[in-house]
């Protein structure tokens, strides 16, 4: 019994020595869960905005809780015929609220009891997602996808855009019949877009149409978008193994393929993205999350949770940043595992220090 004593001893003292100097990629990876909030942490949380001095959550249900307070407060939720909706996604634009739902889009100004009204132009379509794009040239504009069923197995996906904070949307053409939407953003002067197994990108909405340089095939349908934070790298995610990116404004397209962790077979699911500093993270399906540093292959990625994290095995749907500077705040938004947040300040450099919401 000593001698094993001795041997894992030893063992940790090697895992310990092989820590240092790690940086920022040590720094993600060691994950210690400190607050617990009072937010159900079996949630599938589908997104986090921030609105009218509080953070709101999307989890079927509705929840916020002030930019500095700790505990979260259910609110309304839009209701049809009397019975309130699951809501299946926020977006935010100013402190209006905008709501997606099993049977259309609603908005209301922020608040604790916020009087929702529908949002005309999409009726009582299913909402997969609503969001505010990224980069957007003026002012918020919103998109959301939707999806209506056909018959068994069949489905149509439309995507509506609204520039006047949810109260009205329009029909966006030229990806009918694309396969399920899944992320867009305003890069490079022109709109970019994911939908089934192809990339679009038009200078305006009404131009959407197949990007001539389509990523280099691996990946299947594609999943996220993402423009790094200084705005000279592309990112796209196929659905699994392949991250691809460009360097030069879409023109040509590189590829990493993110293997699964030891032991593990089958693909590794991607979701979306976001970055905290120089290290761009990747959600997945079924492995937290991926990291690598900006400007380094994808392929080059590794694991980010450790096997303590809430997030080691967890489904993240996507990630929410907000703040600037020292006042930074970064959100993963779990399938089935709740909410998780990183105060990037108050970790001291010590970018794995997850808290349970």
């Amino acid at each position: 019994m000593g001698a094993a004593l001795v041997a894992v001893a030893a063992v940790v003292t090697l895992a310990l020595a092989g820590c240092e100097g790690k940086g920022i990629y040590y720094d993600l990876a060691t994950e210690e869960p400190r607050e617990n909030r009072d937010l159900n942490d079996q949630l599938t949380v589908n997104s986090v905005v921030s609105a009218g001095g509080h953070y709101y959550v999307a989890a079927g249900g509705t929840w916020r809780r002030g930019h500095d307070q700790t505990n979260w407060r259910q609110v309304a939720r839009p209701q049809s015929g009397g019975a309130e909706l699951g809501v299946r996604g926020l977006a935010a634009a100013g402190d209006t609220l905008c709501a997606g739902t099993d049977q259309g889009l609603f908005y209301a100004a922020a608040g604790e009891r916020p009087s929702w009204q529908g949002a005309a132009g999409v009726g009582t379509e299913q909402v997969q997602r609503v969001f505010a794009v990224p980069g957007s040239p003026n002012g918020t504009l919103l998109l959301a996808f939707t999806t209506t069923e056909l018959k068994a197995d069949a489905h149509a996906y439309n995507v509506y855009s609204s520039d006047d904070a949810c109260r009205t949307f329009i029909a966006v053409p030229g990806v009918e019949g694309a396969g399920q939407l899944s992320d867009a953003l305003y890069a490079f002067d022109a709109y970019w877009l994911t939908a089934g197994a192809k990339l679009y990108r038009g200078e305006t909405l009404d131009q959407l149409a197949e990007h001539g340089q389509q990523p280099d095939g691996g990946g299947g349908e594609y999943r996220g978008l993402f423009l790094n934070d200084a705005g000279n790298r592309l990112y796209a995610a196929g659905a699994s193994d392949f991250v691809h990116f460009s360097e030069d404004k879409g023109a040509t397209w590189k590829k990493g393929q993110i293997a699964p962790p030891s032991g593990a077979s089958g693909a590794v699911w991607l979701t979306r993205f976001t970055q905290i500093d120089r290290v761009i993270l990747i959600g997945t399906r079924d492995f937290g999350f991926y990291r690598f540093e900006d400007g380094s292959s994808p392929a080059d990625a590794e694991r980010g949770p450790r096997l303590t994290s809430q997030l080691y095995a967890a489904h993240v749907n996507g990630f929410a940043r907000f703040g600037s500077g020292d006042d930074r705040i970064v959100f993963a938004a779990t399938a089935g595992d709740g909410l998780s947040s990183i105060n990037v300040a108050d970790a001291g450099g010590r970018l794995g220090t997850w808290d349970r919401e």
